[in-house]
């Protein structure tokens, strides 16, 4: 009897996981999961033609010379769920989900009066551009008894799946701008970000195969195990432009591609095949294939995009239409080191599969296609001071599968979300609150199992994701004195 056969499957799993390199897919997948500023929000994002709050330091900064108070605003996601389900993203029958709850700060902002003047205007603001946290995993398990009569020996299969995944994103940005109002109708501006990013990622994957035939037994292990985490500092400049004419505003904004400042980070690899056996005639080569370092330079990309908005503004309705382009990012390297990595047995080396590997083995590659977001707001006034937000927005994926990617999914995700949000606005003199709720959702669709951890590699190629995400937004912005000359 040839005792390879119950380990096959394992082998033939591992020997696909180490084609090719390493690929970490730390792109942010999405543009405009997160929008700015209570009643930003909630009309969908659609600000850029005809934004008058302290939002228009990120939205538009063409129209902070139009801003007549200086304020502080603070808007919040008090509350925000995201889930992601995968039908067998993990094999046949075996489902990937991850339900996370998060609270941060979506944006601090307010105007700052640094020289007596009614034509140009400072603003500040510190937002959280992109803040991402999935955690999935999964166990599967089999035990198999077979006794037929036909059969002279019998045998028993024991089979254990495991699949971790965790990837965590934060991302903050610090923003001074300032606006020219050239005359009435016409305002120029710009703001320069300051962006912090951090990503750790880990994910861990076995499959264990214990088969006994008689009073032998074989046992097959294979891991594959990954981790990586970094930080970087890149500056982004915002250039905007604002004009208005009765009810009527435009508005039209670029935003340039990031520069790095800096950027460092560790990663860390592991494959290995561990088969045992007491039949001396049976004979398979495991392995052990990994490598680590740490402190090594990180480069992360933004795109350079384009948006432009239009603003219909009756006395007690507000119509605002939204669209930007997120221009492609080429194939690019988040992590490029050398690797020396350890190989047992040394004989590996040798062979074409592992040494085609051994040269980027801790590369990590990133890349983006372009993407056109639109949104639409709607502002009612219901009675008196009140307002009701309605809003509505796509944010497709910009995933691409860079050159040397290995088709595994490290990404946030591939598929593309639609925002809806509703709320009410209360305006004082003084001050405004703002309570409403977001619902982002993708239709879903098919995609490629993230792995396969159910016995004899049954894989299902359809596999598919709907993912959900649920906010309670509340915002409150304090109105100062006016700007005097």
């Amino acid at each position: 009897m040839n005792f390879l056969n119950s380990a096959r499957s394992v082998i033939l799993l591992i020997a696909s996981l180490l084609c090719v390199a390493l690929q970490v897919q730390a792109q942010d997948d999405h543009y405009w999961s997160q929008q700015y500023g209570a009643q930003s929000t909630l009309m969908g994002g659609a600000m850029v033609g005809g934004v008058r709050d302290n939002t228009a330091v990120f939205y538009n900064p063409g129209a902070v010379g139009f801003l007549t108070h200086p304020s502080l605003s603070v808007d919040a996601n008090v509350y925000r769920m995201d889930r992601i389900f995968i039908d067998d993203g993990a094999g046949i029958d075996v489902n990937l989900n991850s339900a996370q709850i998060s609270i941060f700060p979506q944006i601090i902002s307010g105007m700052i009066n640094l020289i007596k003047s009614d034509r140009f205007k400072f603003s500040y603001t510190l937002l959280t551009r992109n803040y991402n946290n999935v955690l999935m995993n999964t166990r599967y398990t089999s035990h198999d008894f077979q006794l037929k009569k036909s059969t002279v020996n019998p045998s028993t299969k024991s089979y254990v799946g495991a699949f971790d995944y965790n990837n965590q994103l934060n991302e903050q940005w610090f923003g001074l701008g300032v606006g020219y109002k050239v005359n009435e109708k016409l305002g120029i501006g710009g703001t320069l970000f300051l962006s912090y990013r951090a990503q750790s990622y880990q994910l861990t994957n076995y499959v264990r195969d214990i088969t006994k035939m008689d009073s032998a037994y074989t046992f097959s292990t294979a891991n594959e195990d990954e981790a990586m985490k970094y930080k970087t500092f890149r500056l982004i400049f915002k250039l905007g432009l604002s004009y208005s004419t009765g009810r009527w505003k435009f508005g039209l904004t670029l935003t340039t591609p990031s520069i790095g400042l800096f950027g460092s980070g560790d990663i860390q690899r592991e494959n290995s095949l561990v088969y045992l056996s007491p039949n001396a005639g049976d004979t398979s080569a495991g392995f052990i294939l990994m490598d680590r370092v740490t402190g090594v330079k990180a480069v992360y990309k933004h795109p350079f995009s384009i948006a432009g908005g239009i603003d219909y503004q009756t006395e007690k309705t507000r119509i605002a239409i939204s669209v930007e382009y997120f221009f492609k990012i080429k194939t690019y390297h988040l992590f490029k080191p050398d690797s020396d990595p350890f190989i047992y047995p040394p004989s590996y080396a040798d062979t074409a599969t592992i040494k085609a590997l051994i040269a980027d083995f801790l590369h990590v590659e990133n890349a983006s296609k372009p993407v056109c977001n639109v949104s639409i707001g709607l502002s009612q006034e219901l009675w008196k001071k009140i307002s009701l937000l309605l809003g509505a927005s796509t944010d497709f994926s910009s995933y691409m599968s860079p050159d040397e990617s290995d088709n595994l999914l490290h990404s946030s995700g591939t598929w593309d979300l639609y925002h809806l949000s509703a709320g009410l606005t209360y305006h004082r003199e003084k001050h405004s609150i703002t309570l409403g709720f977001s619902y982002g959702f993708s239709p879903s669709i098919k995609i490629d199992p993230y792995t396969v951890i159910n016995k004899e590699n049954e894989s299902n190629s359809n596999a598919r994701v709907f993912a959900q995400s649920f906010s309670l937004v509340i915002g409150y912005t304090y109105y100062f004195a006016k700007f005097t000359d």
